[in-house]
């Protein structure tokens, strides 16, 4: 199913996303599809080591677990870029559909009244190149649905000219939900992301790294004309 394949193929920052993308004429409006990002993640580090625990003579070591979500991140990157984001600041993925160019960001929004802030250099990431493809295609319509399965990399790290402390890199089986139609001149694409199992390391401070594992979900998605 290469046609599938060629569709639905990127994630995080790559080319395709819940996408409304119509012809590029010159005097085309600028489309932009936005999902949310959502992050849950655990960092595992070393604790401390307990005499007489859990009996006489025993010394036991302990492990430190401390959560990660999307709001850490979001305020992790708010002191990277001098940035205060309010509570409902929002991590979202951002494709950019207009005349010249296709772009995908990722930005910090936080209200309509403030400008979004792209912290696209802040995230790398990478898909397997084998992929495992389920799904149907109806030869009349045009419509494709389905899933497809690939290894997802995505890393969190420091940009130039910034100062972020806090870094990860995670990896492991995404799940791209999907529905795909043609129809003319307009390609709509539809996906869910979602990394239930992902496993790596990293650090939130100036402290010992750990072991990171924990899920990431893009979805909710948001049209915008401009």
């Amino acid at each position: 199913m290469k046609r599938i394949n060629a569709v639905i193929k990127g994630l995080f920052l790559a080319s395709t996303i819940v996408t409304i993308m119509h012809s590029t004429g010159a005097s085309a409006a600028q489309t932009n599809a936005v999902q949310f990002i959502n992050v849950q993640l655990t960092l595992l580090t070393q604790g401390d080591y307990e005499t007489n625990k859990p009996a006489t003579n025993d010394v036991s070591a302990t492990v430190q677990r401390t959560t990660i979500d999307t709001k850490d991140v979001i305020s992790w990157l708010g002191t990277a870029t001098t940035n205060t984001f309010s509570s409902h600041a929002k991590l979202v993925r951002v494709k950019h559909f207009n005349a010249v160019t296709n772009e995908t960001t990722i930005e910090v929004r936080d209200g309509t009244n403030t400008p979004p802030v792209d912290v696209s250099a802040f995230f790398a990431n990478s898909t397997s190149a084998v992929t495992v493809d389920a799904s149907i295609v109806n030869t009349a319509t045009g419509l494709v649905t389905g899933k497809q399965f690939e290894v997802f990399h995505l890393v969190l790290t420091n940009a130039p000219n910034f100062n972020l402390i806090p870094h990860f890199h995670v990896a492991g089986l995404t799940v791209v939900n999907f529905v795909a139609v043609g129809s003319g001149k307009t390609v709509l694409i539809a996906d869910e992301v979602r990394a239930a199992n992902l496993a790596g390391s990293g650090r939130i401070d100036v402290g010992d790294p750990g072991i990171v594992v924990g899920s990431l979900t893009l979805n909710g998605t948001v049209r915008e004309v401009k």
